[in-house]
């Protein structure tokens, strides 16, 4: 249940729309800073949303942006305890304020995705560090606020990303896991075809958005429809403009790799290879195998590779996946050399990292199950 919650909130993005875009300052502010933020630019993202928070100290915008840089900067944010206590605190500062303007005037759309980000983005952390009753608590909360925007989708273009995102997952999530279905009254009724078109909408209207809605309508395309191609044309706008975010170039390997251009996947490789970071390092090992298994036919290097990923850590979002893809290269490779003990091993653990619709349509392939 608190995974569900976590995809409907935890994606939403703060929507920045009505008055505060009136102030030509505050709106250069924002747009600059986003620029950095996505950039990797921390210093001097940082700086931009310093200079919203004093000149807007009762307004969450400078908050919110602030809470959004330490989750890219510090990812995944459950291994940075201390940061993490002040990703909270910037968090519920937002929400303060969110809420205390939207208590003041129930009509203020801005107020109300404010309330609804910043609840969002602490159910997600409380799910990652397995806090699942505060998630719940802030997730319920969440809802009643993205219910508004829900029906003001069409009227401002800022909505169409959480709009989209909460109309595809609404349908598709529950035909994953079946066991949430009993849960789903809670929520309201989803349309996976709406949901892809908002997000369309997104990419092409909404300015503050547009990035979320390119990076999760080419996750989407990848992970639950099947067709990572559809994906590349929004990941290549994505990587153009800033291509030093490791979440876009993790994003642009994979898909490279998944349809079979590993010439054009090595350059992302590489990049990861030489982050800090031993989820995007292992996730590139990943990636490195599957062009030895498919491309070389080297399997002696491949099977090394898939072992050596396994070895790093994983995170639920991003790279849980990728560690199901090492898992089902594992079992094709002990099946190849004929070793059924091994195969079935391998089987056992992938059930665990599965979600991929292509995954589990090859795990059902080559594993009868």
């Amino acid at each position: 249940m608190t995974r569900i919650f976590f995809l409907f909130f935890v994606l939403l993005p703060f929507s920045f729309f009505g008055q505060l875009l009136q102030d030509t300052q505050a709106k250069h502010a924002i747009t600059t800073g986003l620029d950095h933020l996505y950039s990797y630019e921390f210093k001097e993202a940082s700086q931009q949303f310093s200079t919203l928070r004093s000149k807007y100290p009762k307004h969450p915008v400078g908050f919110l942006l602030a809470a959004m840089q330490l989750e890219q900067q510090y990812f995944p944010m459950k291994d940075h305890a201390a940061i993490g206590k002040q990703y909270v605190q910037l968090l519920e500062k937002s929400y303060s304020l969110s809420f205390h303007l939207y208590s003041k005037n129930e009509q203020d759309l801005e107020a109300a995705f404010f309330c609804a980000a910043s609840l969002g983005f602490l159910a997600g952390y409380e799910a990652d560090n397995q806090n699942f009753f505060k998630a719940v608590s802030y997730a319920k909360k969440a809802y009643s606020f993205m219910k508004i925007g829900l029906k003001n989708t069409e009227n401002q273009a800022e909505f169409y990303y959480a709009s989209g995102i909460y109309k595809y997952y609404r349908i598709s999530y529950p035909e994953i896991h079946p066991i949430i279905k009993p849960l789903m009254w809670f929520f309201e009724d989803g349309n996976k075809k709406l949901g892809l078109s908002y997000l369309e909408a997104g990419t092409k209207k909404a300015v503050f958005v547009k990035n979320e809605s390119l990076f999760y309508l080419g996750y989407i395309y990848n992970k639950y429809e099947g067709t990572p191609a559809k994906a590349l044309p929004f990941s290549l706008e994505l990587i153009k403009a800033h291509p030093n975010n490791y979440w876009y170039i993790l994003q642009r390997a994979e898909l490279l790799s998944l349809t079979g251009n590993f010439e054009g996947a090595d350059l992302f490789c590489a990049q990861l290879e030489k982050s800090k970071s031993p989820y995007f390092i292992g996730s590139a090992m990943t990636l490195r195998a599957m062009r030895e298994e498919f491309e070389n036919r080297n399997l002696n290097a491949a099977e090394s590779l898939y072992l050596k990923s396994l070895s790093y850590p994983w995170e639920e979002r991003f790279t849980k996946d990728i560690r199901g893809l090492s898992y089902l290269g594992l079992i094709r490779i002990a099946q190849k050399n004929g070793e059924t003990a091994k195969a079935r091993k391998y089987t056992q653990v992938a059930k665990e990292y599965l979600e991929y619709k292509n995954s589990l349509i090859e795990f059902s392939r080559i594993t009868g199950q």
